[in-house]
């Protein structure tokens, strides 16, 4: 193989690729990057864990056809040190190194051979696909990343849920503790069969980043796995967690009333109340709580005796209600609909069993926030 190329055509689709390779593990070849170049003038670079694949194509000048296994992050570590727009060649010596050359510098990789590379081929059965903005999705995912679980014991909570059925697509994440909800109408769906993957964390967390290059993507749902084929060549493939998710539509509070609040000024107040914390507050679950009360035109917070804020807001009732909550949990649902609206609606019940925050003039993102019991 060699091929001619430039920091920037290398630097960031590897960035991409990279998150998907295992190089914290025990097999080498995990946390390698498969090159591959083709007569086409296409240089493929493709990480995996065996659990999840991601793979990028990049324009190259390519004088010999072929592949290798290089370690990803020594490679990357290296292209990232080249100056820029300088030109880059790349060669693998008959002795099986990799030669990388660049101005008067030369450097030299071990390699492993491409064809013991691990492979990630899905059933090819029962897949249902549908293509919508890749933007859009990556905002769908950005509505409930802060609320999926992470190391948890319950395997399904560790990532997100993705469901197609005839009105669209949703995205559910919950840790136990918070739920959010994102939804998309998509056009024909009413025509697709019913779908539901539990995506793991890291694959949700790194389609996020493919997805921010923008155009269409390609969202196909399988039976035990989930690809998303992008414009450009581009294609992240994940393998399914096995599990049953939560009733999420059944933990959904009823709700009677709901105030009416500016998310920038109830994001400042939360930030303003964090920052009366110090360090072993934060490691303690009731000491991170926050008191909210509602009267007909003011929203107080309050942290113990450390930070009290008032804020206008708008509620349905006269009659003031109270409620106590982790403050980071309010934090990052304020946060969501931050990104989407300029008024949050609270809702919430006179039982208590939680509260929710929407955008004032549409019904998702959704927040589902449990309070704090004392």
């Amino acid at each position: 193989m060699i091929i001619s190329t430039t920091k920037e055509s290398l630097a960031s689709p590897l960035a991409l690729v990279a998150g998907a390779a295992d190089t914290r593990g025990t097999v080498p070849m995990l946390g390698t990057v498969l090159l591959k170049a083709t007569e086409e003038g296409q240089l493929s670079m493709l990480c995996s864990d065996t659990g999840m694949l991601a793979r990028t194509l990049t324009p190259v000048e390519v004088k010999k056809a072929g592949e290798l296994a290089v370690d990803v992050r020594r490679f990357f570590d290296l292209v990232k040190a080249v100056p820029e727009k300088q030109p880059i060649e790349i060669s693998l010596e008959e002795k099986g190194t990799l030669l990388v050359k660049s101005g008067r510098s030369r450097f030299r990789l071990p390699t492993l051979a491409a064809a013991d590379y691990p492979r990630m081929t899905p059933d090819r059965e029962g897949r249902i696909s549908v293509t919508m903005n890749a933007r859009r999705l990556a905002d769908m995912i950005s509505d409930v990343s802060s609320s999926m679980a992470d190391a948890d014991l319950r395997p399904f909570l560790n990532g997100a849920l993705f469901t197609l059925d005839k009105v669209g697509l949703w995205i559910v994440s919950t840790d136990g503790h918070r739920m959010n909800v994102s939804h998309e109408p998509i056009l024909g769906a009413d025509t697709l069969e019913p779908r539901n993957v539990i995506v793991q964390r890291k694959t949700v967390l790194l389609a996020k980043k493919l997805l921010g290059q923008g155009g269409n993507v390609t969202l196909t749902l399988g039976p035990k796995n989930i690809q998303f084929t992008f414009d450009n060549g581009a294609v992240l493939l994940g393998t399914a967690i096995d599990g049953t998710y939560p009733n999420w539509r059944g933990v959904l509070p009823s709700t009677n009333e709901k105030v009416t609040v500016s998310t920038d000024r109830f994001a400042n107040a939360l930030q303003m109340l964090a920052a009366t914390s110090d360090d072993k507050e934060k490691a303690d679950a009731m000491k991170t709580k926050v008191e909210m009360n509602f009267t007909k035109t003011t929203t107080t917070l309050r942290r113990g005796e450390s930070g009290l804020c008032e804020l206008e807001s708008e509620s349905s009732t006269d009659k003031p209600f109270e409620l106590a909550f982790n403050i980071h949990y309010l934090m990052d649902a304020i946060s969501t609909m931050r990104s989407v609206c300029d008024e949050a609606v609270i809702c919430y019940s006179a039982t208590a069993t939680a509260i929710t925050m929407r955008p004032k003039d549409k019904e998702y993102p959704l927040s589902v926030v449990m309070p704090l019991r004392v």
